[in-house]
């Protein structure tokens, strides 16, 4: 999945905006050595001309280096998101970003930040200055015509609401997950999501699954092309486990890297990742499993978002589902503040109740030194000794009441 770089480069005072070839994307570094030099953007105005008619002017603004540092942090972070997007589209560019649409911007403001991302007020402040400052130069620049980019009133209402801090539950019951899985488009959308709810990955993670098999230090490891072979040789095994590498995980703060662990896959699940691979997957040298299907990148490595990206697509469809009263109105509804991650949130959740009841440990008496918290910091890599695992355990206590609540057939407020 190509990547943009934002590097500070002290010789020309300015930040180079480069793909991981290192080769330059030429016109937002043009515009941070314009901004960067003068400490100025230039900003979109509409005023009455001498005819009484409203025409667009380009006024000039000084800015602060912080604000500097916040509009590259905020552009750099649009790059990402194009680049990914591009990949499942056949129309869309990073090369050409400066001619995109005014809809797919906004699209990127009210649909990507607001409703996936979940962003407040503060993150917008900053995401739209960035997106604004920018196009606005390039429109003042002769290279694209103006844009409006701007919230909805909707969304508006979201983005405050979006502040406070999310109250969506942080679980999904099986049920709901299963309901999730049937309404896949694909096989591989359908093993990106159960690889949350199932094997408790995060979105990014997906990319650690690897076909063939590997080296850590002096050690070598099953891929997945073992793992189909283990499989056909031991038809009474359930349960077959996987080394991700912790330079696929999420790294902790302060730390040097991520934090590997041991996946453990149930046949059901391992079984349908080798009809994936042979019936599905699409010829590729790409040694991840999983790998796009669109036409315009077919075979290449999915990118870190694309789980989140899927989870989002199904999400909708279900809402509207249970909006049509297509589902029964029975259980858990899923909510518009789920996202992805709730999968894997409720995978530890369920390894957290399985644990208490294996050990006859009342839920609430479950603390952060506990053999069940430490199983299950383990199984989600999770850090055991930091600061946030008093946190986290109560976070899981809280959701294994939640998950109670709703086996008992009762409604979580």
């Amino acid at each position: 999945m190509p990547k943009i770089k934002a590097i500070k480069s002290a010789r020309h005072n300015c930040t180079i905006f480069s793909h991981e070839d290192c080769s330059i994307l030429f016109l937002p570094t043009i515009f941070s050595s314009a901004m960067s030099h003068h400490q100025t953007v230039w900003a979109k105005r509409t005023i009455l001309g001498y005819d009484g008619f409203p025409q667009t002017v380009f006024e000039e603004e000084e800015i602060s280096e912080t604000s500097t540092i916040v509009i590259h942090n905020k552009l750099t972070n649009f790059f990402n998101w194009l680049s990914a997007y591009s990949i499942d589209s056949q129309y869309v560019n990073i090369d050409t970003h400066h001619n995109l649409p005014e809809l797919l911007l906004n699209h990127y403001v009210n649909d990507v930040l607001v409703t996936q991302q979940q962003c407040g007020e503060s993150s917008m402040d900053h995401h739209l200055m960035a997106l604004r400052y920018y196009y606005d130069y390039l429109a003042m620049s002769g290279l694209t015509n103006a844009k409006n980019i701007r919230l909805t009133a909707k969304n508006k209402k979201v983005v405050r609401q979006n502040t406070k801090k999310r109250t969506a539950v942080k679980y999904l019951t099986p049920e709901l997950r299963s309901l999730l899985y049937r309404n896949t488009d694909s096989l591989r959308d359908e093993l990106l999501l159960r690889t949350g709810g199932e094997l408790g990955l995060r979105s990014k993670e997906n990319l650690g699954l690897l076909l063939d098999d590997f080296m850590v230090g002096k050690k070598r490891h099953h891929g997945f092309k073992s793992l189909f072979a283990q499989m056909d040789a031991k038809p009474d095994k359930d349960e077959f486990t996987y080394h991700l590498q912790g330079k696929y995980t999420k790294a902790h703060r302060n730390s040097g890297g991520g934090k590997a662990r041991t996946l453990y896959i149930h046949r059901s699940l391992l079984s349908k990742f080798k009809r994936y691979y042979d019936e599905e997957r699409p010829e590729s040298s790409e040694n991840t499993i999983l790998v796009n299907n669109s036409y315009s990148h077919i075979g290449t490595a999915i990118a870190k978002s694309t789980a989140s990206r899927r989870f989002t697509k199904i999400k909708k469809r279900v809402l509207a589902m249970q909006v049509n009263g297509e589902v029964g109105q029975f259980g858990q509804m899923l909510e518009e503040d789920h996202t992805h991650h709730i999968l894997r949130h409720s995978f530890g959740t369920d390894k957290f109740y399985e644990l208490c009841q294996k050990n006859r440990i009342a839920i609430d008496d479950v603390s952060p030194t506990s053999l069940v918290y430490l199983t299950v910091a383990r199984l989600m890599g999770h850090s055991a000794e930091n600061r946030e695992a008093p946190t986290t355990t109560k976070t899981y206590i809280r959701s294994c009441h939640i998950k109670e609540m709703f086996e008992q057939g009762e409604h979580y407020d």
